[in-house]
């Protein structure tokens, strides 16, 4: 782990920029796949090298929210599977442990910090609005696309190269394949950047055969196939992590996974092929809440209401206040959260190593606030919805960072 400037809870798991995080595996496919990469390094050596001799095919399957703790949960009926695997092992998600943030860096090779995805609501100075960036639109209103409309390129919004583009610079295609309904949103195209192609599925089954499909077309050529899939996020949501729904999702995932890809492809579609499972993060049980109007003296030392999300917020101050709303929480909410100056958090590498983007700090504001346990920061307005989603991620608890990594020689299954 990383050795940080300032410190950290005890509770927190830090990312793993360095070689042990989720950041890690877009170089690690490059590495694979014998293209040049300019990025965050490859994940350690013993997380993938037993597997790449002669390797030309990689399958990169992202299960969102299927944390290491789901895994070891549901351990005795994954163990067949897992058992399986040329290689397991455990990474960390990036900082925040937000989808947007973490697939962006599953889509670049690099750290929130760099490409610039930093929260699942950020402020944008150059459109003067706080954007909801999952669908692009004004927090204030239900308006997906607003952005767009008003002028932001989906494909120059992340300020670095894609995973996709860097990879077809050297001849080797990228496919990916993900929920039908997505396939054209902003944040698609926003990652999808030098695709080949991106396939819609209706079911995870519809996914699986897809990519099966497409491996037996195409023996022998070098390419990456990234699969992502939702669904354990959604139900974790709603249902917890550990919920009776998730688990039975999280088995049948991985039995389909086994049966209907594994288990059906063909001796051409195998050929020199890797398959890796992972998540972009995992999710903890969300009972406590800090309301900001219970604190009206935090509330008039803000500038606007907190970006971010509720387990990671950035504060902006009004003028000269940022020391005063640090002292703030300090004294009264420690228990809660840890407040860091945003400057330093992203010095200190939190968001990621340097360089870091310029509009990095402008979308951070002057305070970051990190939860701590299960709480969330909330305003009233967003009362009604937070007590629907019970669960949830975004902090440094190892319930939100933690992710497996499963690693098989599919030529060899």
């Amino acid at each position: 782990m990383p050795h940080l400037p300032f410190a950290l809870p005890d509770e927190f798991t830090p990312p793993a920029y360095d070689g042990r995080s989720i950041a890690n595996i877009p170089a690690t496919a490059a590495e694979i796949l014998h293209v040049p990469f300019n990025g965050l390094p490859s994940l350690a050596a013993e997380l993938w090298q037993p597997l790449a001799g002669g390797a030309k095919r990689v399958v990169l399957l992202v299960l969102d929210a299927f944390g290491w703790n789901l895994l070891q949960a549901e351990a005795a009926n994954l163990e067949r599977l897992v058992q399986k695997a040329g290689v397991v092992g455990q990474l960390t998600s990036i900082f925040p442990s937000t989808t947007v943030a973490a697939l962006s860096t599953l889509w670049t090779g690099v750290a929130p910090a760099q490409h610039g995805m930093l929260g699942f609501t950020m402020f944008l100075p150059d459109f003067a609005v706080a954007t909801e960036m999952l669908r692009f639109t004004p927090v204030f209103a239900h308006h997906p696309n607003a952005l767009v409309d008003a002028g932001l390129d989906p494909e120059t919004f992340l300020q670095w190269p894609g995973l996709a583009e860097q990879l077809a610079r050297y001849g080797v295609p990228t496919y990916s394949f993900k929920g039908r309904e997505i396939v054209n949103s902003a944040l698609s195209k926003m990652h999808g950047r030098g695709l080949a192609a991106d396939q819609g599925a209706v079911t995870f089954a519809d996914l699986l055969w897809q990519m099966g499909q497409l491996l037996h077309e195409k023996p022998s050529e070098p390419l990456l196939l990234f699969g992502y899939w939702p669904v354990i996020d959604t139900l974790s949501h709603f249902r917890l992590w550990n919920g009776a729904a998730t688990r039975a999702e999280a088995r049948m995932l991985f039995h389909q996974i086994e049966h209907e890809f594994l288990n059906r492809l063909t001796a051409v579609a195998r050929q020199d092929t890797l398959l890796f499972i992972t998540a972009d993060h995992g999710q903890i049980a969300l009972p406590d809440y800090i309301f900001l109007e219970d604190h009206p003296r935090l509330q008039e030392m803000l500038f606007m209401r907190p970006t971010g999300e509720h387990r990671v917020s950035y504060l902006y101050a009004r003028h000269g206040r940022t020391d005063d709303i640090l002292h703030y929480l300090q004294t009264h909410l420690s228990h809660a959260l840890i407040a860091l100056r945003s400057d330093v958090a992203l010095a200190g590498g939190l968001f990621g190593p340097e360089p870091h983007t310029a509009v990095a700090l402008d979308r951070l504001g002057d305070i970051t606030v990190i939860m701590r346990g299960g709480y969330r920061l909330l305003t009233r307005t967003q009362e009604k919805k937070a007590r629907h989603m019970v669960g949830g991620h975004g902090s440094m608890t190892p319930a939100e960072m933690l992710t497996p990594w499963l690693g098989f020689r599919l030529d060899s299954w």
